[in-house]
């Protein structure tokens, strides 16, 4: 039987009826907003306090990282002296904003300061070898790494017998063995002793130039003003929006709107998103994927010099290289993503292959990352796709489901890897291309087993289940509230049963659902974006469940409350 797209299941969440009418009490609110805040945790006046007023004074004391002080003190020696500090980022954009965010604060303390980006196509992701001879032999003595550098053992010890001292600031899983570091800075290495292990890679960096500051005697301000820099790229690595990445972003996306560094400006002018508060979809979809472009392509570098760069006249044809780049970019990704499903459709069957996993030479190895969440969403499925290269080496990305620990299943099939690296979601990896077929058939049993049965179909969770007449204006700004929204603190998610059409369901657009449906005499209108193949399905109910979020439409200068649609329930 050939794949074809999954559709969605829907379930409303559980919560516990005590829970509910406790917040109910203590916040003086209403039992749909009760529901859907117990089932996030937040059970109590103190906690819900917190949660809608994100607040930089409770972020976490930067030393509570075992190895934060001895860092700060050499990166001290470094700046009175004079010696010259190179950081070393990542290509996509936690990794630039990361590298920009520490370059910044460490050229208002007074370093002498340089960056180097390792080029995609040429170096891949994390440390180099190369990198380190070139960064060395130009009389770097210090390198910072941001947002890489937990795994890299061989490049730390090549840089240590240079005489070069390596920080590694990084926020990805380590393994069994750490490099032989000067200090690592990483909230998921064992015993740090640091309370928030989701920040990103730029949170990290965040929390170093914030230990700078306070032991140099340098104004709050000098970090505090970066907050911009690191809501992208928290929002962009899709970390979970709670605990300190909540702050960050929020406080973040608030100096995005008031006032921007000059390339932020560029760019927010050039996607049409000047002047208005930025959410995390603005973020993922219209600013992150034009930063990220240019690594995707070979060289990163273009990012950090709009990002650094003060002058607005100079910094918007510095943004108009990432729009083209990112352009060229989504030109690229159609083309792979057409040939990945091409393959998966011909060669794959649902009940053989629980991982799909595919490699081709002339797939460009900036892209097949995104083309690997494409499968995700499509098939649900891990996936992973991979560039071979002219050397025989196949370079590839991954991106999983729930259920799959990627990482943790990479680890099954290290013997036939030259190296890899990532989390629970998302890794890269490098192979042999003769070893594609036998890492397809080692990964598809090994998720077989992690799966045990389950079915293999995403899953819609509804907040709270809610009658058509509980949806309100009022309702819908307490929901705003709630933002940002990403993963861990997702927009609120409801449910409405016995449903029935006021008109026949109809597709707009680029197969896009409208909707108009009612219950007991009350109607709303519905839009499902990508939704228009369930249109036969839906005439034909006569009841049916929709799972959405509570949104408004503008429509002729009229304002009216909207369901946008997430899962059908028939």
């Amino acid at each position: 039987m050939p794949f074809t797209p999954v559709t969605e299941r829907v379930a409303v969440k559980t919560v516990p009826a005590d829970a509910v009418e406790r917040v109910r009490r203590e916040l003086s609110v209403s039992p749909v907003v009760a529901t859907i805040l117990a089932g996030r945790g937040l059970t109590d006046y103190e906690t819900c306090r917190r949660y809608f007023n994100p607040d930089p004074a409770n972020l976490h004391d930067p030393f509570l990282f075992g190895a934060m002080g001895k860092a700060v003190e050499r990166i001290g020696r470094a700046i009175d002296s004079g010696e010259k500090i190179t950081i070393y980022g990542d290509y996509d954009v936690d990794g630039i904003t990361a590298t920009v965010l520490l370059k910044r604060v460490l050229d208002a303390l007074g370093a002498d300061c340089s960056w180097y980006l390792p080029n995609r196509l040429v170096e891949g992701y994390g440390i180099s070898a190369d990198g380190i001879e070139s960064i060395a032999a130009g009389g770097t003595r210090l390198v910072i790494s941001v947002d890489c550098g937990v795994t890299a053992c061989d490049q730390v010890e090549a840089a240590r017998l240079r005489g070069v001292d390596v920080i590694v600031t990084d926020h990805h899983e380590p393994k069994w063995k750490l490099p032989a570091a000067f200090a690592i800075i990483n909230p998921k290495v064992e015993g740090c002793g640091y309370p928030d292990t989701t920040l990103a890679g730029v949170g990290v960096a965040l929390k170093l130039c914030q230990a700078l500051c306070t032991a140099r005697g340098a104004p709050d301000r000098l970090w505090k003003e970066r907050f911009d820099l690191a809501a992208v790229g928290t929002a962009a690595d899709i970390v979970p929006l709670t605990g300190e990445n909540r702050i960050i972003v929020s406080h973040g996306f608030a100096l995005l709107a008031d006032r921007p560094l000059a390339g932020f400006a560029a760019l927010l002018e050039l996607q049409g998103l000047k002047g208005r508060r930025l959410s995390t979809h603005d973020v993922v979809f219209q600013i992150a994927p034009c930063i990220n472009a240019v690594g995707r392509l070979g060289d990163a570098s273009a990012g950090v010099r709009l990002l650094l760069c003060d002058d607005p006249a100079a910094a918007m044809p510095l943004a108009q290289v990432l729009v083209d780049a990112n352009r060229e970019r989504r030109a690229i990704h159609e083309q792979v993503a057409g040939d990945a499903c091409a393959w998966v459709q011909a060669t794959c069957e649902p009940e053989r292959d629980f991982a799909l996993v595919a490699g081709e030479r002339h797939w460009h190895a900036g892209v097949i990352g995104i083309v690997a969440s494409k499968l995700v969403e499509r098939f649900y499925r891990p996936a992973i796709l991979m560039s071979i290269g002219d050397d025989g080496m196949a370079r590839g990305s991954g991106r999983s489901i729930k259920g799959v620990h990627l990482l943790e299943t990479l680890d099954e099939c290290a013997d036939l890897l030259e190296g890899y690296g990532g989390h629970a979601a998302a890794a890269g990896l490098t192979i042999r291309a003769d070893r594609i077929a036998q890492l397809r058939d080692r990964l598809n049993e090994a998720v077989r087993r992690q799966l045990d049965g389950v079915e293999l179909r995403p899953v819609v969770e509804a907040d709270a289940a809610v009658r058509l007449e509980q949806l309100s204006t009022g309702l819908l700004r307490t929901i705003e509230r709630m933002a940002p929204f990403g993963p861990g603190n997702m927009r609120p998610v409801l449910y409405c049963g016995g449903l029935s059409h006021r008109y026949p369901p109809r597709v707009v657009g680029s197969n896009h659902l409208k909707m108009n449906v009612s219950r007991n005499g009350t109607g709303m209108d519905a839009i499902g974006f990508n939704f228009g193949a369930r249109q036969a399905e839906l005439a034909r109910a006569r009841s049916f469940g929709l799972a959405f979020t509570l949104d408004e439409n503008v429509y002729n200068g009229k304002t009216s409350l909207q369901m946008k649609i997430k899962g059908v329930d028939l």
